[in-house]
């Protein structure tokens, strides 16, 4: 399984930034090459929901059904796919607050069945993408705290 790890500090509170993660439907808007998302039920992502996500990434088509296997309010959210995909695929977002107003996010994205040489490639675009998804995922609180006040 290839692991890829980032964490970034959020000048936001924990709860304002789990809430973005647990809407799943808002992907594509910070996660760069998601075309098409379906969550069931719909609302923000509890235990055992279901996520559909078609996209594109590095060129590669990607299809995958996940569900929330992990699930800690504020804290700890964690998508997976069934134990027997032929790609397996792991996506955790850990959460610790810093004070009242900012956070650290762990990202984690585990991927199963990637040969090494394109686990090579995978490591040299997430080192890319990971602090870009957070940098957009930043973006999008802003947008979001700005129409709140």
């Amino acid at each position: 399984m290839a692991t890829f790890e980032y964490s970034d500090t959020f000048d936001y509170a924990q709860s304002d930034v789990f809430a973005l993660l647990t809407d799943l439907e808002a992907r594509p808007n910070w996660i760069k090459g998601i075309l098409e998302v379906r969550v069931s039920p719909l609302g923000p992502a509890h235990l055992g929901s279901s996520y559909f996500e078609a996209g594109k990434f590095s060129g590669f088509k990607s299809e995958k059904t996940m569900s929330v296997t992990e699930f800690e309010q504020d804290r700890l959210l964690t998508l997976e796919t069934e134990a027997e995909a032929s790609s397996p695929f792991r996506e955790s977002y850990r959460l610790e607050a810093l004070s009242e107003g900012s956070c650290r996010v762990h990202f984690t994205v585990e991927v199963g069945n990637v040969p090494k040489v394109a686990e090579f490639f995978m490591r040299q675009e997430m080192k890319k993408a990971q602090p870009q998804n957070a940098e957009r995922l930043k973006s999008l609180l802003a947008g979001r705290m700005q129409q709140a006040s």
